[in-house]
């Protein structure tokens, strides 16, 4: 059995989801290697990771393993390393599957490798080094341009993405085989035309506009989110800020020491803000930069929030099952022979594998508990810890 794997975050699951799933299942099992409470751009998920791994699974998925925090809320470049060394740490999977603009898996193999090169590299650092100021996007760019003597190509993200999976491989000397599918809906700020934006929805979820959400989300994806709605169980990452800005304005700038991925200039800014802004649309006013981006200002407040030092963030050391139906559970039951990893699938039992899991489960479940806060009916800080994988 041909076993395709694809790195996501299902917020919401979308048709162009569903899409991209079908087209796998008619060649071989799917595992998703799916961010848990918290997305790459630093925004909590709006549903549960177990709620969005089972609405996987009842659209196609085999089997849904955790990309865990902090990973899941990283830079391009750690979120793709993370998904990928989960993928290749099982030992079983053929070809990684990632949405793309471009849909072409040569030109972005051939971008990727151009990206690595020594020289491009070291003209980067260089450049870096000069120019203090400069975005990091921004320099690739102007490297880019001179290395090679042509623009960089304008990537969406998705392609940004694409880039740290093929990167990964390479690094990993994976026989993983990646496989670029063109994205068929609107780029992910909700431009453009075909199947609605996750970011598109979140707007109308927000705004309950329940006739779009319907229009555009598979029926077990719509009525798990009015469910949810009606519960109190929908997470607002609005919520965030009173609980960041309470933390700046009792401990002050000692709370930003050796926090990961947070340098001394943002956390200054950060902690000016905390103090000045009354609500978040001023906090993140006052907190970005032309360096600093919205997503890059979101992951330094939640690795703020959860205590992330730069430490704790390495080589992803384990992965967590969340849903899974029965062919999922062969490759499971296959898998725990093959991966290099641990797959942990009761949550409280990761101190069963060593220190270095046990520590990176714990940062997982504080930001579950986080998680829980930013929901209108919030549970106790230790309730996905007792949750079970949902097996369908």
């Amino acid at each position: 059995m041909k076993i395709y794997a694809v790195i996501c975050e299902y917020n919401p699951f979308h048709l162009g989801h569903a899409y991209q799933l079908s087209e796998m299942k008619q060649k071989g099992a799917v595992v998703c290697v799916m961010s848990g409470s918290f997305t790459q751009r630093g925004d909590a998920a709006v549903l549960s990771k177990y709620d969005r791994a089972e609405l996987a699974v009842r659209s196609g998925a085999d089997l849904v393993l955790e990309l865990p925090f902090p990973y899941s809320s990283a830079s391009a470049e750690i979120f793709g390393r993370a998904g990928v060394r989960i993928a290749d740490a099982l030992g079983c999977v053929d070809t990684l599957c990632f949405g793309s603009e471009t849909g072409n898996t040569d030109a972005l193999v051939s971008l990727s490798e151009r990206l690595r090169a020594e020289a491009f590299q070291n003209a980067l650092s260089d450049y870096l080094l000069k120019h203090e100021n400069c975005s990091y996007r921004t320099s690739v760019g102007t490297v880019y341009r001179l290395c090679y003597g042509e623009e960089f190509p304008q990537s969406g993200s998705n392609d940004i993405l694409s880039l740290s999976y093929l990167a990964a491989l390479k690094v990993l000397d994976s026989d993983i085989i990646p496989l670029a599918l063109g994205r068929k809906g609107e780029n992910y700020n909700g431009g453009g035309e075909g199947f609605a934006s996750a970011t598109t929805l979140r707007r109308h979820i927000v705004c309950r506009n329940w006739d779009f959400v319907f229009r555009n989300v598979p029926e077990p994806t719509a009525n798990m989110l009015v469910h949810g709605a009606e519960n109190g169980r929908l997470a607002d990452s609005g919520k965030l800020f009173l609980l960041f800005a309470s933390l700046v304005r009792t401990r002050g700038e000692s709370l930003f020491e050796n926090v990961y991925d947070v340098s001394d200039e943002l956390a200054v800014r950060l902690c000016k803000a905390g103090m000045k802004a009354k609500n978040a649309d001023e906090f993140f006013a006052l907190s970005i930069s032309r360096n600093d981006s919205m997503s890059r200002v979101r992951r330094a407040v939640l690795s703020t929030l959860m205590d992330v030092k730069n430490d704790d963030v390495g080589t992803v050391p384990y992965t967590s099952v969340l849903a899974a139906n029965e062919t999922g559970r062969k490759i499971l039951s296959a898998v725990r022979k093959t991966s290099s990893i641990p797959i942990i699938t009761k949550p409280a039992d990761a101190w069963k594998y060593g220190d270095n899991v046990a520590h990176a489960a714990k940062l997982c479940a504080n930001a579950d508990s986080v998680w829980e806060l930013l929901c209108d009916t919030p549970r106790e800080g230790n309730a996905m810890i007792k949750e079970k994988p949902r097996m369908l």
